[in-house]
């Protein structure tokens, strides 16, 4: 099915947000390309023309907003005052990042999972690159730290407590926004090698689970067992984080550059939370293979399971790390 023209239009916005922001260097430019990626934004949530996607809508706009209005106003005066750190902050709320994460969890669940995947990926572009050009003085330098340390806490006992798959996701996503945080401090292409790497694991669990209209744990449990429920175990285990498949590979790559730098302390809640955060993956997991399902409400009789497709993605979360183990 095609998608509409206008749909094909916001999304190209996004995109043009995310060049307009990275690529200037003035401040007001890239608070410019911030209002397009929100104003792009906005039309894709409420298109489902319900409650919740306006109710969702409502939060992300007045935070968003929120946070646009101190940046622009701190940008405005630090020709006469250093307000970096304000802006910093702003930057992390437009994020998601604990501890100024609260409006995520909260609005995630009125959004289709198309969307909700933009929201974790595309959206966290724009103020994560801003976040690495302002890295320039030690006070802001610990404040990122600080940072850290309570996003991989809160990112990995957030999702214990919760039944909505959106919501455990978007747990998870907090606390790699610890690990993205982390490489951020190190290298811009480490950060970029993470975020590739997250975001195609991401998007191939969001696409299993909108094929089949899963939202909560017991979706999961009514679902037949079958090649398709496999995949969808995988691709959680994936995201996680556990070898040997591809989410294994951005952490590698993180842990190695972390042991080399002062920083190291950080690997102690970074692997605490990975840990903790397995819990609730495994939890997912188990209740995908093992759970006896009932085939009279099964949900993946809805669609015709295409196995290429499944092949395909079960091969792409696989092919990277094997092939650096080989080589």
């Amino acid at each position: 099915m095609l998608l509409h023209p206008s749909t094909v239009l916001f999304y190209t916005t996004l995109l043009t947000s995310v060049v307009i922001t990275t690529s200037t260097n003035s401040w007001f430019i890239a608070w410019v390309g911030l209002e397009i990626n929100l104003l792009a934004f906005i039309p894709l949530v409420v298109n489902k023309k319900n409650k919740y996607s306006v109710e969702s809508a409502l939060k992300y706009f007045l935070i968003q907003s929120l946070a646009s209005i101190f940046i622009i106003l701190a940008s405005a005066t630090s020709s006469s005052h250093d307000l970096s750190l304000l802006i910093v902050v702003m930057l992390l709320l437009k994020s998601g990042v604990a501890p100024s994460h609260q409006w995520m969890p909260a609005m995630v669940d009125g959004l289709s999972w198309p969307l909700f995947a933009t929201l974790m990926t595309m959206q966290k572009m724009n103020p994560m690159i801003l976040t690495f050009f302002l890295l320039k003085t030690d006070y802001i330098y610990m404040f990122i730290i600080l940072y850290i340390i309570i996003s991989s806490a809160v990112g990995a006992l957030g999702g214990l407590t919760q039944t909505s798959l959106r919501k455990i996701i978007a747990y998870s996503s907090i606390a790699h926004l610890a690990w993205m945080l982390a490489t951020l401090t190190m290298s811009s292409w480490l950060w970029l090698t993470y975020f590739i790497i997250y975001a195609f694991v991401l998007m191939s669990l969001t696409f299993l689970l909108n094929h089949t209209q899963m939202t909560t744990l017991n979706h999961v449990s009514n679902m037949n067992k079958s090649y398709l429920s496999f995949i969808i175990a995988v691709s959680i285990l994936s995201l996680g984080g556990l070898p040997p498949f591809t989410g294994f590979l951005g952490k590698l790559l993180a842990v190695q550059q972390l042991a080399a730098t002062p920083e190291s302390f950080l690997l102690i809640p970074l692997l605490a939370s990975a840990y903790l955060s397995l819990f609730f993956y495994a939890r997912i997991m188990l209740t995908t293979l093992v759970l006896s399902a009932s085939s009279s409400n099964s949900l993946n009789k809805i669609k015709e399971t295409n196995s290429n497709l499944l092949t395909a993605n079960l091969i792409g979360l696989l092919l990277p790390t094997v092939c650096m183990i080989l080589l």
